[in-house]
Parts: structure tokens; sequence; C-alpha cells
């Protein structure tokens, strides 16, 4: 009787031990500075960070995992700061950015590398700030073209 027990005991004990274990495994670990969410990335571990730093917004990175030997991170704008009326339209929304395995740094910085939603709004923002740029400053432009 007592040996049908032990043998139940040690089974569940082995349960507990493999969900731990899969649990620890699977779970992104929330790094609360860039460092910690570096060292992740260089091994593409699940992790999160959340970026509150930046003056001109706050970003959410989370590392999804390994695709054609690449590391996949998403990268979520969480809020635009300093009444960056272009970046509050895009707020929530997210882009999957690949990087080598190995690389790390800051995921969306590179825009190239991203994809989504996010990556298609910085891009119109960026193209209309060099409209305005060009449009603003015609004249000088054309003379130093003129002089080029």
């Amino acid at each position: 009787m007592r040996m049908r027990y032990q043998k139940e005991a040690i089974a569940l004990l082995i349960l507990i031990v493999a969900s731990v274990t899969l649990y620890a495994t699977f779970t992104p670990v929330r790094c609360t500075d860039f460092a910690c969410f570096e060292a992740h990335m260089v091994k593409c571990r699940p992790a999160t960070f959340i970026n509150d730093g930046e003056k001109e917004a706050s970003w959410k990175y989370g590392i999804i995992g390994t695709s054609n030997k690449r590391c996949d991170v998403e990268v979520t704008l969480l809020n635009a700061k300093e009444s960056n009326l272009d970046l509050r339209l895009y707020e929530g929304q997210n882009m999957v950015c690949s990087h080598p395995v190995g690389v790390s740094g800051y995921p969306g910085k590179n825009l190239a590398a991203c994809n989504g939603e996010l990556k298609e709004g910085l891009q119109s923002i960026v193209i209309e700030k060099l409209y305005r740029y060009i449009v603003t400053n015609i004249g000088e432009i054309r003379e130093e073209l003129i002089n080029y």
C-alpha cells in the first residue's frame, strides 16, 4: 500500500518540475533595463522591455523568437510624448523587426529590418517631414544645386 503512494508522489513531483521548467522556458523575462534586454536579444531568448526614457515616445520591445536564423522582436509604440501629433496617430501599433542572432541594439532603429503598420506609419512621418523641409527650403536647395 505504501509503495503505491510513493510512486504517485514521485510522478506528481516529476510533473510539477516539468511544468515549472516549461513555464520558465517559455515565459518572457521582464527586463527593467536595456542591458538585460540586450543580453536576451543576443541569445534571442524571450524577454520584454519598456523604454520610457526617450523624449519622443515610450516603446515596448518583446523578443518573439527565431525564424530563418534571425531574431524577431516586436516593437510597439505605447505613447507619444511632448505633443508629437504625428506619432500619436500610431500609438498602440506595432512592427516586427528581424535581426541576425547575436546582434543587439534598439530593434526599431533600423526600419529596413522591420515590417508592420508601425513601420509604414513611421516612414510616412519621415517622408512628410522631408517634404515640408524641401518645400520650406526650396530656394536654398536650388542655390546649393546651382553652385554645386
